[in-house]
């Protein structure tokens, strides 16, 4: 691999120590990315690339020394807390009830960690606990987009930013769903490292370095299910409508209430103005139908009322940051694409 600077170290360690909190229902996989990215690399791999050793020292860590996860897995014997108090870096994977309120003993550690100086970094749902401690107040952070209300409803002083696949804000590094953990994990090696190993450890790994777009590329508000919302209807309505035009007087007129009245109502309910949201369900529609039809760009625009395919383009790439085509590109069918 490429000779690079190493990650800093303290304490006049030689390594850099990564304290891995592991929980009940702390998601394997994000463990596991933690273990694979910054621990050992495999020895065949290793003997290839004459890069024997990892410059990070990975300790998993927790409350009782043994959990057996919700996937079955027992990642075994696990150090105290304590870990956490001494580590260069703190990594939070994901956790399988990110609403849980966590012990006490757990956030003190947290924030022990955090007030120690320690580099603090959460996987998809691991942004839960860094809030619950605190970690997060006044900071910008991600966490898996379809927790984005869940999320700020219980921590409105969060900056919450789900648009990203990861958030570096000075000393704390949150990332999105699971797979952005690979994301931000070879950000910090970047950091760390320099980006030409950063570079080299995608290779391995058969990863970007980094992924164009952010988490918005991934997002389908209709996978989320909001039964108890005073509004359903008008929003299947609207839904059922997206390619007609839609006027906020016809909405106010369905509601039987004034357009004032619409308005208030319909944030309290979704958090966002009556036209984003309406923005917000077409490029839904129309991601639908670049992943599943073979329509034109300017057909797509007109089936999902943005009606031109510049409109279509110019909204698109703002709320998904990709363009259209390379979204189509990305999500499509590989046999629609020959």
């Amino acid at each position: 691999m490429t000779t690079a600077q190493g990650p800093s170290t303290s304490r006049g360690r030689d390594k850099h120590v990564i304290a891995v909190l592991v929980v009940a229902d702390s998601v394997a996989l994000e463990v596991a990315v933690a273990q694979q990215i910054f621990g050992p690399p495999m020895p065949a791999l290793a003997e290839v690339i004459s890069d024997l050793e990892s410059p990070y020292e990975v300790v998993l860590c927790g409350e009782h020394p043994r959990y057996l996860l919700p996937s079955g897995l027992e990642v075994g014997h696990l150090a105290s807390l304590d870990a956490m108090n001494t580590a260069d870096t703190v990594i939070v994977p994901g956790v399988a009830e990110p609403l849980t309120r966590r012990s006490g003993p757990v956030l003190a550690s947290l924030d022990c960690a955090y007030r120690a100086g320690a580099r603090m970094v959460s996987f998809c749902g691991g942004a839960f606990l860094l809030a619950q401690a605190g970690i997060l107040d006044s900071r910008r952070a991600t966490t898996h987009w379809i927790l984005t209300k869940e999320f700020r409803d219980a921590f409105p002083r969060v900056r919450l930013d789900t648009d990203h696949l990861y958030i570096d804000d000075g000393p704390v590094h949150t990332s999105g769903g699971i797979f952005s953990a690979t994301d931000l994990s070879l950000h910090l090696i970047a950091l760390d490292r320099g980006q030409a190993i950063a570079n080299d450890t995608g290779r391995i790994l058969v990863s970007p370095p980094y992924r164009p777009g952010g988490q918005s590329q991934f997002v389908k508000d209709s996978i989320r299910i909001d039964h108890d919302s005073p509004t359903t209807a008008l929003l299947q309505w609207i839904r059922d409508h997206l390619d007609q035009p839609i006027t906020l007087a016809e909405l106010a007129k369905r509601q039987h209430i004034s357009q004032r009245s619409l308005v208030r109502h319909f944030r309290a309910t979704t958090g966002m103005s009556v036209f984003d949201w309406i923005t917000r369900e077409r490029i839904n529609r129309a991601k639908v139908l670049l992943e599943t039809t073979d329509f034109r760009i300017g057909e797509v625009a007109a089936m999902v009322g943005f009606g031109t395919s510049e409109t279509l383009r110019r909204n698109f790439d703002k709320a998904v940051g990709i363009t259209a085509s390379e979204y189509r590109h990305t999500f499509q069918s590989p046999s629609r694409q020959h």
